[in-house]
């Protein structure tokens, strides 16, 4: 760095004579300090005699006396002495003055002007400034720089906090620009120049408040994106910049047990209406058309939260309904409605643009180039290496759980199975250990519908495992229909895992088997509840258990029971805080 050279000369009168003593501090670097010695203040050379020769008739001034005081502090100038600095920057000599603060503010405006809006450089400040008789070091316009915040450079900490704030409206579909002083930050730039990708600033949490010097704005809307035929691979793309973008919005702490933001998102609205979405697409399936429009209608009532609220769980699940859905007309009118109520909303971010894309390829596509198109992202999202691709640790394993979710019915369970393969049951025990019983049993749960699932029910791990979830239950008076749902389902496939027809000696561990299902049945039997709907898909099982062992008569009766359960669900409803509100 360039240094200044700085000589003072003191504005006091001239001493009478003419060889003054100068007084050189100096202190020895090899021997410790002695006692400071008290100095007279020295002599001061004026302009005059500095400047002007002596006169002829005088004698040549004697060669002036140089006392050297070892240890002896330097001599200060007073606050409002006068120096004459020379500047290796500027390349000028000139008198500058220390000034107090109110008179730096004084001032600050349009210094502010010219170095920040303007963008000259602190030379040519400071001689803009000298002219108007305001005259300062480098090193104070620096240090009030420093006060003021007038920086025109990026520092790491404000880089990392405009990215966390880019990364929560990209989530939110909103495009984002920053500027510094009014001057737009090219972020991009700075990356590029540091050699590092966004990711590697990567932190979890809420941005922080910007500095004062910093804005966040939406710059003016750019193209939309047309996917043309063929846009597979863009589409594709667009999911791994939205899961990376919700990464980062975390939807619980990042230090809570990495199973248990599936369960919180039990309560999301957002999956309350992707929920009624797919019981109307069965409904659909099975005839009751007047009963699944009033469903579809309660989900299409909240979908939009995934445009304005989204999560990364969110968009698993909607991927996975698209993956499992029946109805096709259900399946297009979600891609088109979220994509209109993203350009409504004037939402531009990666999320929007899928959308955007996602309803313009299934509609200038076959079918099944569209469902394949589904299936691959994914399955791509379920294999992103989190390392290498800027994502928190554990982000990926969080996901698992949604995967396992029960269907009413699965219409395609061979790709479903695909998926359910690609989850990885230890990647979910890193990290915080459950706390409370609620995170145990929770985790216990999960666990079980995963590996058992994996196993086809076999294993006394599985058996193990639902044994206790069923006595972990105990311990709560309320939200344990679920963990029931779990645990006897779980005992029911595990005794008919190695159900025989064709071998008698079997049928007694069958028919243990059929009364856990009934259990599993007689949870929400006499009631409708849209969230247990998958107990629908449990009743035509427990007919087919009946038929496969030679029962008749109770698999006519189990499909009665199917009937009436449909017959039970109302015409008219809406959600409330819990269930239905009729």
């Amino acid at each position: 760095m360039m240094n200044e050279y700085i000589f003072v000369a003191s504005n006091y009168a001239p001493l009478s004579s003419p060889s003054p003593t100068l007084v050189v501090a100096h202190r020895s670097h090899r021997s410790p300090l002695s006692p400071p010695s008290v100095l007279t203040p020295p002599s001061t050379l004026s302009p005059q005699s500095i400047v002007s020769p002596p006169a002829q008739s005088q004698s040549p001034p004697a060669e002036p006396v140089i006392t050297r005081r070892h240890g002896a502090e330097p001599v200060k100038p007073t606050p409002t002495q006068m120096q004459t600095v020379f500047s290796s920057q500027t390349g000028e000599a000139y008198r500058s003055q220390q000034h107090s603060s109110q008179v730096w503010e004084s001032h600050k405006e349009e210094i502010r002007r010219l170095y920040l809006e303007e963008n000259r450089p602190l030379k040519e400040v400071m001689t803009i400034m000298r002219q108007k008789g305001f005259r300062a070091t480098v090193r104070m316009y620096k240090s009030r720089f420093d006060k003021w915040g007038f920086s025109k450079n990026n520092s790491k900490r404000e880089v990392v906090t405009m990215l966390q704030v880019q990364r929560q409206r990209n989530a939110l579909g909103k495009r984002t620009a920053f500027q510094r002083n009014g001057r737009e930050i090219a972020l991009e730039a700075y990356l590029k120049r540091k050699g590092i990708s966004a990711y590697d600033l990567a932190e979890p949490g809420l941005a922080e408040n910007l500095p004062e010097h910093l804005r966040c704005v939406t710059p003016p809307p750019e193209t939309p994106l047309i996917v043309q035929a063929g846009g597979a691979l863009s589409l594709q793309e667009l999911v791994l910049q939205t899961t990376r973008d919700l990464a980062w919005n975390p939807y619980l702490p990042p230090e809570a047990p990495l199973v248990t933001p599936t369960a919180f998102y039990r309560g999301d609205a957002l999956r309350c209406a992707i929920t009624d979405i797919t019981n109307a697409d069965w409904l659909f399936h099975v005839g009751h058309y007047e009963r699944g429009g009033n469903m579809c209608e309660q989900g299409f009532k909240s979908l939009h939260l995934m445009v304005t609220r989204p999560s990364i769980y969110g968009l698993l699940h909607l991927l996975l309904f698209h993956l499992d859905a029946y109805n096709k007309g259900i399946i297009k009118e979600v891609w088109r409605y979220l994509a209109a109520y993203a350009a409504t909303v004037k939402a531009d971010g990666p999320l929007a643009r899928l959308f955007q894309g996602i309803s313009k390829f299934i509609n200038t596509h076959e079918f099944d180039e569209y469902w394949n198109l589904i299936f691959e992202c994914t399955e791509k999202l379920l294999l992103i290496d989190e390392q290498n691709s800027g994502l928190p640790e554990g982000t990926i394993a969080r996901l698992y759980p949604l995967i396992f979710i029960p269907r009413a019915h699965q219409y395609k369970p061979g790709p479903y199975r695909r998926l359910q393969s690609r989850c990885d049951w230890t990647r979910l025990t890193r990290g915080t250990k459950p706390r409370v019983p609620e995170e145990e049993t929770i985790q216990k749960a999960s666990e079980l519908l995963i590996i058992g699932t994996q196993s086809n029910w076999r294993g006394e791990r599985v058996l193990d495992l639902a044994e206790e979830v069923l006595e972990e239950t105990k311990k709560f008076a309320y939200n344990v229909e679920f963990f029931l749902y779990i645990a006897l389902n779980a005992l029911a496939n595990y005794h008919r895992a190695d159900f025989d027809p064709s071998d008698p000696t079997t049928l007694p561990k069958h028919r243990l088997s059929v009364q856990y299902l009934e259990q599993v049945c007689g949870l929400s039997e006499g009631e409708w509840d849209p969230d247990l709907g998958y107990l629908m898909g449990d009743l035509e099982k427990l007919e087919n258990w009946y038929r496969e062992a030679g029962d008749t008569a109770m698999a006519d009766v189990a499909h009665l029971r199917w009937e009436k359960a449909l017959d039970r669900i109302p015409l008219k409803w809406e959600r409330g805080v819990k269930g239905i509100r009729q």
